[in-house]
């Protein structure tokens, strides 16, 4: 199947998971998992679950990653994988706080080829295949080359390894004399998207897993953003890594303070 048809139905999809999320009346069944503010409810499983049978029609002999229901055990597969984060932002959703990001991601041979984030609450669908370009409701994005000081620094504050925010927070002090303010808005898939469409300058995480930056890496990247660790080594879809992305000079400014 031809990558430009795939995306369109990859979309589909993950437009079909948003009804679910909006038909939402509360967020029902919460549990934590493991770590510290770390929580799940049963519509993270529904909606992951009917994105994998959804995808399987489209490609029978894909492997899948996802977050929940042990898929966070899967492995890329030489061949196709679909990486899947059926609610980015479940803590948002919890508490009414309208961001959150269905990603669904697809590797092929160990290399991120198609990412598509939806925020259902704002009809929002970011989309891109790699070499194709990136997309926001069909709208082309192309970042501008902005600095920390022309725009804004999304981040994540570590909720579920609290050991390491000191460390956190002391780098976010000293790139808070750079940016023109901060924003942490609760989803790494979205922070990462509103970078490509030039919302932010930059984003940066302690750690991330793959389902949580898969989908939107290829989003920025073809925006013309750079996406890295915070050594500036290339992710390799590795989970547990720092994450750093950002405008070329938004994110070579950030890496020189961290």
């Amino acid at each position: 199947m031809e990558t430009e048809v795939l995306l369109e139905q990859m979309c589909q999809a993950v437009r079909e998971a948003g009804d679910l999320i909006r038909s939402c009346s509360f967020a029902g069944e919460m549990k934590a998992k493991a770590g510290s503010s770390n929580f799940v409810t049963k519509y993270d499983s529904m909606v992951q679950n009917f994105l994998i049978k959804k995808l399987t029609a489209l490609v029978p002999d894909a492997a899948f990653i996802g977050e929940e229901d042990g898929y966070s055990e899967g492995k890329i597969a030489e061949g196709k994988t679909f990486i899947i984060d059926p609610i980015d932002g479940t803590t948002n959703f919890i508490c009414g706080f309208p961001v959150c990001g269905i990603c669904v991601g697809l590797a092929e041979r160990g290399t991120a080829e198609i990412g598509v984030v939806y925020n259902p609450y704002r009809e929002e669908l970011f989309a891109a295949r790699r070499g194709g370009g990136a997309f926001l409701n069909g709208k082309p994005l192309k970042l501008a080359d902005h600095s920390l000081e022309e725009g804004v620094l999304c981040m994540d504050t570590a909720p579920y390894t609290p050991e390491i925010r000191k460390e956190l927070f002391d780098n976010l002090l000293k790139l808070s004399h750079l940016c023109m303010d901060m924003r942490s808005i609760g989803s790494a898939a979205l922070s990462i998207c509103y970078v490509a469409c030039g919302r932010s300058a930059a984003y940066l995480s302690p750690k991330l897993c793959v389902w949580d930056y898969a989908a939107a890496s290829v989003i920025l990247t073809e925006a013309g953003g750079i996406i890295t660790d915070w050594d500036g080594k290339e992710l390799g879809l590795a989970t547990g890594v720092s994450v750093l992305t950002g405008t070329p000079k938004a994110h070579r400014e950030a890496a020189s303070m961290l």
